[in-house]
Parts: C-alpha cells; structure tokens; sequence
C-alpha cells in the first residue's frame, strides 16, 4: 500500500514512508532486534518483530480504522494512542486538506471542548476546559515549543496553510514539557512525511473578503537522508474595513543518518505577518450594539507586524543496545511591532480608544537532552526517559506613552467629544524601555511500564526558574526565583479484549505550573512591582476509551483546579492591577469517530462547569463563586469525510458554542447568547490534481468569538465565508 508509514524502533531509531507500489528501504541499519510498526492515515496499526542480520520480509495487513493510532506529544515519545492514559485527539493531513481549512477554528473543529477567538485580527485564542489565556496550552511546532517569555504563544505567527498534521493532548503535561502546558499540549506538523522518492505538491487558493494564498511543498530523499519544506504566502482584505493582512511562511528540514547509529536533523522556520487592526464590538445585554462585523472603528494605522526566525538542530545518537541519546537544540528570534487603538464602548461612557504601542525583540535560546530505554519481553514492555532542560531568554521592549487622547461616546465613535483637537492617539510622551530576562533549568524522569493488559505511567519533573523585570521609568526592580516539582500518575487497563474490540479503562492525575511574568503595576502614577505567586494546576481525570474494527469512542471525566491564577483588570484610565485568583472546572468530554464503507464520521460534546473558587480584585469586592468569563457550559459538533464517488468527497460539518458570561468582575455580568456554525466542503480528485470548494459559517451567523480586556465589549466572528482550492502532486 502507498503512503503507508513504516517505523523502526531498536538500535537505532528510523522511519520511512513506502512509494507508489508499498515498498520501502531503509540503509545502514545496525545489526539487533527491531520492532517494525505500520501505520496510515484510516487505517489500524500493525506491529512486528524483526532482528538483523538475517534480513527477513514481513508481510503485514492493515484495515481501516478511524482514529489515529499513535502520537508523540503526550510525553516525546511515540506511543499507540489506545494505551495512553491521557485525553488524545488527532487530526490528520487528509482530513485538514479535503476540508479545505483555513483557520485554526478550521483545523480543530473536530477536538471536543475548544472556542475559538481572535482580537481585532491577531492574537488568535484556543480556549479549552475554562482556560483562554494563550500562555495555558502549550504550543508546539515539529517539536518546538512556540511560545514568548511570558508563555503566550502568539498563534499570529503558525502558518495554517502548511500544517501537516495536528495532536492535541488534554490536562496539564509539566511533567514532560516544563512551564506553560497547564491545559494541554496541541502539536502543529508543518513538514511533509518522508517517502522514498521525489514527491511535491503545488496549491493555489481564493475565497471571500480577497483572500489569496499560495502554498507547496517537496520532500527530496537520498541514501540515508532527505531534504524537506513547505512555503505559503497568503494575502486578505478581511471582513472588518482596513483589515488587510499578508503573511508568508517557510519550512525547511534536512535529517542524514552516519554510520547506522547517529541520526542529524536540522529545521529552519520563517514566518512574517503584517496585519491592520480591527476595532471591538460594544456589546448591551449580550447583542452589538449598532456596530456591524464590518465596522471598524480603530484608529487608522493600527497595526500587527512581526516576523520570526527558529532554528533547530537535533541529534539521536544509539549509545548501547535499547539506549537512545537525544537532543535537540532550537534559538528562537521573534520581532513585533504592535499597536491598541481598537477599544469602543456603548454608550453612556465617553473613552479614548486605548492607543498604545510596543516595539520587541525577544531571543530564546531552548536545549532539551534525553535518555531512553526501550525494552520489549513479551509481556512486559518498559519505556524509560530521563532529560535535562536549560532555557534562557531575553526580551527587550520600547513603549512610549500617550495623554490627553481624545474620547468618544457612542454611537458615533469617529468624532470626538473632548481633546478634540489632539492626535487620535494622543500626545505622545517619553518612551518606556524594558528589561526581562529569565533562565530555566529542568531535570524530569518518567518510566511506562506495561505488563499484559495493564500499564502504568509514572514521572516526574523539576523545574528551577531565574526571572527579572527592569524598567526605565523606575528604579524598582521585578525579580522572582523559585522552584517547582511537577508530578504525572497514569494507568490503563484492557477491560475487554477479543479480536479487533478494546475496551480501556484509564486514568491519570497530573500536576502543571506556569511562572507569572514579573509585572510593575501602575496605580495613580506610582510604580508597584507585583509579585505573583506561580501558579499551580490540579486535574484528576478517568475514563474510558473504546475501538471495535471501525468505530472509536472515549468519554473522560476531569477536574481541575488552577490555584493563584494571575488575573490583571482596569482599574482606571491608565491603572492596571494585577491578582492571583483561584479557578475550578470539572465536566465531561465524550467523543465519538466511525469510518465505514469509506466514510469518516466524527462527533463529539463537552460539558464544563467553569467558576472562580477565589477572586478577591479589592477589599470592596468578591468575585468567588462566579462562573469564569467566556466559559460556556456546553461545547458540540459533527461531521464528516463521505467519499459519494470514487474521487468526490463531501465534507458536512456543524459546531455549536453554548452561552457564556462576557465578565466575572461584575455584579451582573452581560450573557452572550449560544451560537452554532455550518460548514462544508467538496474535495474533487482526478488524477495528481485536487480541488476543494468549501464553505464555513453558511447561515451568516453575527456572534462574538471573544472578550476583550474584561471590558463590555466583544470580538466579531468570521461572517460567511467560500473558499476554492486547487492543489497538484507528483
């Protein structure tokens, strides 16, 4: 069968896909024992024994299946996603590419339990289990962590047209990955799979609101090695007014193998986005007020530009029979300009548009070092590792400020009613230069240990962090060090066993932490450095999942508690404070995936009851108790891949947002109503070509995606949109 990924696993580590007539070679190959795995995408995975020499032929069957197999994000390691004791979801490349996504919403709208949000054309938002900040799930690119010091992973910059492939991990995972993976881990593939011949593909796109995009990639192999990428460039006007944006993306990677036991990898990523800001909505019980999606009220020049450059090098080096040396090194160089002046209230305040800028350059220097031991007797399988982690980084910002601004009063937002004769942003001021810099150091064991029908995970990781905070408008200084130990306990157990059906039990509680950034709030003009305690995240989960020839099913149960949650609100014109708060949310998440006759079906449902435990923003008032802003309770969806014709496939889909409070800082917060969203899409094959004509959001639903800055206001979603792509392989 072609496309079908081939992995060995023993002395050495390799992996290969087969060509067009399912064969495959792999070079220089120390002699020992092997476990061969086979998978695809559809189909179930086959697992065999070979040792070399003598060079043995393994025939093998696969049959459908629908849901993927195996996942490396859970703890760096490949592992079958059935005996895993954590929440996995998968997407897989088929099903991103015949849906024709364009947005991350596009992309995961298959993953139970996500919202999905974007502030004024940027700063695009994964909420999941009560948690929306962008610093609470760890974002990963072929491997890499994306994330700034602070822990936000500014998602602006992942190029959604060259993903590959998505794994998406649910609860706290510190113990595997350090700081800011305190409610998941979601890892984005962007480099094509290897396959033992010159393959390519080539796409051209064009939708609603002037967007063009152009996308392709190659992989190119050699005796023992290849040369791999992917490039996009994309281009918008955007639904809002002045809203344009351009964005282009490049992916390289090249892997080489030297003397059978020493495999080198090098990648190279470069994304660039240049983005103008769209104004927020001002929202009255729950619904806009006046304003439509396409208003913008901004001020004219508010913009997002930034560029990214990440290099990484990784070494796999088999030091002894079923001992593997790992490491990977990656240097990191991210600089944004970025602006406010987006900010329009209802009436009958009369506010300035929050003008501000900021212009950063920020270098992170990250080396990961790990150590495994595999061992496989028959019954008893033994998955070892033990890493050391060091991170340093550096961040250096420049903010003038602003007075005297002029403000509006709705509904009419573009004349002024004091200052009227200043700049829209105000007078500009001295400008503020920052300091922040950080070092981390990391040390973390784990061991999965299986024994029949029963497995077990155990580790655990220590995290020493270094942080500082100096600012040129005051002589204070913002420091913190301090040390955090986070713990992972899993099991799994095979309840049911006969033939193709599995019934597993499993089980896990997991600990996360992720340091505050080192912050000097301002309060009537007076510097105060606010120290925040780490915070800490608790989650207990069980569950269980389920696989009969090709259906799939798992339903989880969790809690989950965030303890001295940072939380910053406006305290005033120019005043910001900053608070720990303690948060909790329990709820179910089920989902269920089927593929039959050639079809792919998927669903899924959410239940969260998100509240703060402690939320104490002043002596005056006390938010404990409230439900957490923007956390609906129900979260659900539908869809599918249905193959109506040997090469057409129609691709339904329905998503559907529960109602959630706007705030949790005020008496009577505003509830947005729920919203459900439509899409579609035709994917038409005919030889190496592919065409895809899609659709998203087709009832034209007006609703608000996201909060903005625990104002009465809100984010647009994306109105109705089409799209069309064409894409040629060889």
């Amino acid at each position: 069968m072609p496309d079908a990924h081939i992995e060995l696993t023993g002395p050495v580590r390799r992996d290969v896909v087969t060509g067009i007539e399912g064969r495959f070679q792999l070079d220089a190959l120390p002699d020992g024992t092997y476990r061969v795995t086979v998978r695809r995408d559809g189909f179930s995975v086959v697992e065999r024994t070979a040792t070399l020499p003598p060079s043995q032929t393994l025939d093998v069957t696969i049959e459908p299946s629908p849901v993927a197999t195996h996942v490396e994000t859970v703890s760096k390691t490949d592992e079958p996603v059935l005996w895993t004791p954590f929440r996995v979801s998968v997407v897989p490349h088929d099903a991103i590419e015949k849906t024709g996504a364009n947005s991350f919403e596009d992309v995961l709208r298959s993953v139970p339990g996500l919202q999905f949000g974007t502030q004024g054309n940027a700063y695009p938002h994964i909420s999941t289990r009560g948690l929306r900040d962008t610093a609470d799930v760890l974002t990963l690119i072929d491997g890499v962590p994306l994330r700034q010091l602070n822990g936000s992973a500014d998602l602006t910059m992942l190029p959604v047209p060259a993903i590959q492939e998505v794994e998406f991990v649910k609860g706290p995972a510190s113990s595997a990955y350090g700081r800011s993976a305190v409610g998941g881990v979601m890892q984005f593939f962007t480099v094509p799979p290897a396959r033992s011949r010159f393959t390519g593909d080539l796409g051209f796109g064009l939708a609603s609101f002037g967007d063009r995009e152009t996308m392709g990639s190659a992989s190119v192999p050699w005796n023992g090695g290849r040369l791999a990428g992917s490039a996009m460039w994309q281009s918008s006007d955007g639904f809002q007014r002045g809203t344009g944006r351009d964005m282009g993306a490049v992916s390289l990677m090249g892997e080489q193998s030297v003397g059978g036991r020493l495999h080198l990898r090098g990648n190279y990523l470069f994304s660039d986005v240049e983005a103008q800001r769209g104004s927020i909505v001002p929202l009255v019980n729950g619904r806009p007020y006046v304003v439509n999606r396409e208003d913008n009220y901004g001020i004219p020049g508010a913009r997002f530009d930034a560029d990214m450059h990440s290099v990484t090098g990784r070494a796999d080096l088999a030091v002894a029979r079923e001992w593997t040396l790992s490491n990977t090194t990656n240097f990191n160089r991210y600089d944004r300009f970025a602006t406010g002046g987006i900010t329009i209230l209802p009436p009958s305040s009369a506010v300035s548009k929050g003008y501000s800028e900021s212009n950063t350059v920020q270098d992170t220097l990250l080396s990961d070092s790990i150590l495994t031991w595999s061992r496989n007797r028959e019954r008893l399988r033994s998955d070892f590792l033990a890493g050391f982690t060091y991170e340093w980084g550096s961040q250096d910002q420049a903010s003038p400020s602003f007075r005297n601004a002029p403000t509006y009063r709705g509904p009419n937002w573009n004349t002024p009613v004091s200052n009227v004769n200043n700049d829209p942003r105000g007078i500009r001021g001295a400008t503020t230069y920052s300091d922040f810099g950080q070092d981390i150091a990391s040390f973390y064991l784990q061991e999965r240990l299986g024994w029949g029908r029963l497995g077990t995970v155990l580790g655990l990781r220590w995290d020493r962090f270094d942080q500082f905070l100096n600012r040129s408008d005051t002589s204070v200084v913002s420091t913190i060090i301090k040390s955090r130990l986070s713990p992972r306990v899993g099991f799994d157990v095979v309840a049911l066993e006969r033939g193709r059906t599995n019934l597993v039990i499993f089980g896990n509680y997991v600990q996360g932490f992720r340091p505050q950034f080192p912050a000097l709030s301002q309060q009537g003009s007076i510097i105060i450095p606010q120290l925040l305690r780490p915070e800490v995240t608790r989650s207990l989960e069980g569950g269980l999942r389920f696989v009969s020839g090709r259906f799939f099913a798992q339903s989880t149960y969790f809690d989950m508690k965030k303890i001295d949650g940072q939380r910053s609100f406006r305290s005033g014109p120019e005043d910001f404070t900053f608070v720990n708060a303690t948060t909790r949310v329990n709820g179910v998440e089920s989902e269920f995936r089927a593929r039959l006759l050639g079809h792919t079906l998927w669903s899924h449902y959410a239940h969260h009851n998100a509240r703060n435990i402690e939320f104490r923003p002043a002596l005056t008032s006390d938010f404990s108790g409230y439900p957490l802003r923007m956390a609906p309770k129900n979260i659900a969806g539908a869809g599918g891949l249905l193959h109506l014709w040997k090469s057409l496939t129609f691709s339904p889909g329905v998503n559907y947002v529960g109602s959630r409070p706007l705030r949790d800082n005020v008496v009577n917060p505003q509830i947005l109503p729920s919203y459900t969203l439509l899409s579609s899409a035709v994917a038409f094959d005919l030889w190496r070509l592919r065409v895809v004509v899609s659709g998203t959001n087709l009832s034209d639903r007006y609703y608000i995606a996201d909060d903005f800055s625990s104002q009465d206001a809100g984010c647009p979603g994306t109105p109705r949109r089409f799209s069309v792509q064409v894409r040629y392989r060889w």
